[in-house]
């Protein structure tokens, strides 16, 4: 038996690790202004100003009341909407992303304090935020560059994380995934939901269960909140 279950586990691996070789990375060229502009999305979900506002709907007053208590940076913000939305609650943040077209579209109260570049590198000082956010990001990124995003949002943390994506809605395994091209062709990473859990705890953060069931108002099941856990003196 012991020998069944080591060969099916190896198999497992060799299959996931073809999976993770054969993803090709989307350019930052896709993330265009007629990505963000267009009406492609199911429910009229259009990257508008007044539109983000009423999709948003209570998620701004929620990351002020529970998760903010001092600086916060929003990786992968995109045009930067929900950068205004805190900074209209007296929120101090600040955003990436690898979009140089994001900045344009912009609101200009927080186009200035958005830095281009890609999540998966090092863009700001170790700890700098109280708060890291990355929603709707994990899902466009190979199996490859989620490992490395997490470790820039937990090492940009120095508290919590609060994290959305899709996941996998049936995985067979810790380390299935799969694609959702029908909803958008660069959702190309719909991870095992416990995968990715995994991948905070080896960057030293724990669950936080309860905030996680506060922020997900809507039952989406997609939200993840970590903190940064204590270094033993």
């Amino acid at each position: 038996m012991t020998d069944t279950v080591d060969i099916d586990f190896v198999a497992l691996v060799e299959g996931f690790q073809q999976e993770v070789v054969g993803q090709r990375p989307a350019a930052p060229e896709h993330y265009d202004t007629e990505y963000f502009a267009d009406d492609w999305r199911e429910g009229d979900n259009r990257y508008e100003l007044e539109t983000r506002r009423r999709i948003e709907a209570r998620n701004p007053q929620l990351i002020r009341d529970l998760l903010v208590d001092g600086r916060v940076l929003d990786m992968g913000c995109g045009p930067g909407f929900l950068m205004l939305f805190l900074q209209e609650l007296g929120v101090d943040v600040d955003g990436i992303d690898f979009s140089g077209d994001v900045v344009a579209l912009a609101p200009p109260e927080v186009r200035d304090r958005i830095r281009v570049g890609p999540v998966t590198e090092a863009l700001v000082e170790a700890q700098a935020y109280d708060l890291v956010i990355c929603r709707e990001v994990i899902e466009h990124l190979t199996v490859v560059q989620v490992q490395k995003t997490v470790e820039q949002i937990c090492r940009a943390s120095k508290h919590l994380v609060y994290v959305t994506t899709r996941f996998h809605p049936a995985p067979a395994s810790l380390l299935d995934f799969t694609t959702q091209f029908d909803v958008d062709p660069t959702h190309i990473t719909l991870l095992n939901k416990e995968f990715l859990r995994v991948l905070f705890v080896l960057q030293g953060f724990r669950r936080r269960a309860d905030l996680e069931q506060q922020m997900d108002w809507g039952n989406k099941d997609r939200v993840l909140v970590y903190e940064r856990v204590p270094q033993a003196v």
